[in-house]
């Protein structure tokens, strides 16, 4: 791996317009998250549109549209209908196969594929996902293995049907994909994608919440991570608190301390760090893309590169705080001193940027950006009074979690079923912990080996 930053290419690249004004562009050179800085751009708070679109893109197929009429138009080909009946016919196709709105019902995998997102800020989101959360040819597989299990289980009229379904192969494009900072997720995700495929009443009931799960903790731990600079960790998933919907919280607890509060903190500072991994980016032709963590491997695999390294970041921070001239603040940062040189330079350069979208008139792009997640993170968010938001967890997600952490096992140590809530990036205090035990045992699902706490078993629901 190569790191060759290069001022030469920040100057001549596209974060400065044709008028050498710098413009804070940003995924040209690294892509870090799907979202946008236009304060008026509506956020996605809902992924059931784009569903579509991420199942699409996994296997590299951009569906052609059917309308009602050219389905039926289709079918009549090769079906015998009586004279007079065609009208019924019509109707039939369409109740069917279509909602009243005339788009295809997500009856299976195929139809769900071609539900189309709305907005160019679901397609992104759609892009995201694909691009961070597991291997992509693993993904493929799976859905291809699920799309042919489902049409060998469909009916005769089904199978017509999706035989009209047509599609073609995306077309190739400039875009660099998003870069995966953390790879904690990348198991336990494919592990649950494959469970949810391996049952068409499970992909209706819990594809959309899966897709939500993990859209909130990847951005979520990848957030966490980078505020981290060098000491980053990809594998490893920083503790976020979550208590549950009906439980008594307080300030003293994790969940207050180390939940949202911890997680909002990060989130505010999202954009500074988009921005301060595009500047980074402006490598030299042959040079690979580059988080702080890679970073860091890189000066650890060549440590004499480590002040050539720290001199462009200099150099780099320089040009890019010449070019604001409108944050007074700005001159009264001082570079930290620190035994390492590289850190130093780095965390100057992102306090620079950070400084000036907190002090100018692009505060209000800067907070947009972490708006479009902050408005997201609601589905996780609870009011506690003084205590201002926490992040927790309803009957049914609580549900969901138990689900797919025990799958088709017959029983799981509670334990168990725990760190597996964790691999999932969801933490529990030993309160909720409590909580949660109490709920299973109304539900009858705590079975007891003994009277210790490691023998107690959940079992699985069905």
């Amino acid at each position: 791996m190569e790191c060759n930053l290069s001022l030469a290419e920040f100057q001549s690249g596209k974060m400065f317009d044709s008028n050498r004004k710098f413009i804070h562009k940003t995924g040209n050179r690294f892509k870090l998250f799907p979202f946008v800085t236009q304060p008026n751009s509506v956020p996605v708070e809902d992924l059931s549109q784009l569903v579509g679109t991420f199942l699409c893109k996994i296997e590299g197929k951009k569906p052609y549209k059917i309308a009602v009429s050219e389905l039926v138009a289709e079918l009549k080909q090769e079906t015998d209908i009586e004279a007079g009946q065609e009208q019924l016919f019509y109707e039939t196709v369409k109740q069917l196969f279509f909602t009243s709105n005339e788009q295809l019902r997500p009856l299976n995998l195929q139809m769900l594929s071609h539900i189309h997102h709305k907005e160019v800020s679901e397609e992104k989101v759609a892009d995201y996902l694909v691009d961070v959360l597991g291997n992509k040819d693993n993904l493929k597989r799976m859905v291809t293995n699920a799309k042919t299990r489902e049409l060998a289980a469909s009916n005769v009229f089904e199978r017509l049907v999706l035989k009209y379904l047509k599609s073609s192969d995306e077309k190739n494009t400039d875009d660099i994909p998003y870069y995966g900072v953390v790879t904690s997720l990348t198991e336990v995700f494919e592990s649950d994608f494959k469970y949810i495929l391996s049952n068409q009443n499970r992909v209706r009931e819990y594809l959309v919440t899966l897709l939500e799960l993990y859209f909130f903790s990847y951005t979520a731990q990848t957030s966490l991570q980078l505020d981290r600079f060098l000491d980053g960790e990809r594998s490893t998933n920083i503790p976020l608190y979550f208590c549950l919907d009906w439980e008594k919280t307080s300030q003293s607890r994790q969940c207050f301390t180390d939940g949202w509060q911890r997680l909002q903190y990060s989130v505010e500072k999202m954009f500074a760090h988009v921005v301060t991994l595009e500047i980074l980016n402006h490598t030299e032709p042959g040079s690979e893309r580059f988080d702080y963590i890679a970073l860091k491997k890189y000066l650890d695999e060549n440590p004499e590169k480590e002040i050539d390294v720290a001199q462009t970041i200099d150099e780099l921070t320089s040009l890019y705080r010449q070019s604001i001239t409108d944050c007074v603040e700005m001159s009264e940062l001082k570079k930290e001193n620190d035994e390492d040189q590289v850190l130093a330079s780095l965390k100057f350069l992102f306090a620079s940027v950070k400084c000036q979208f907190e002090n100018t008139v692009r505060a209000r792009a800067y907070n947009s950006y972490a708006g479009k997640y902050e408005s997201f993170c609601h589905k996780y968010l609870k009011s506690r009074g003084r205590s201002g938001l926490m992040l927790s967890l309803s009957e049914e997600t609580l549900i969901f979690l138990t689900k797919i952490s025990i799958k088709d096992n017959k029983q799981m140590r509670l334990k168990d079923v725990f760190d597996e809530f964790e691999r999932r990036g969801v933490f529990l205090d030993d309160i909720s912990k409590q909580q949660v035990t109490s709920y299973y045992e109304k539900l009858n699902l705590i079975e007891k080996k003994s009277d210790s706490g490691d023998a107690k078993y959940v079992k699985r629901i069905l």
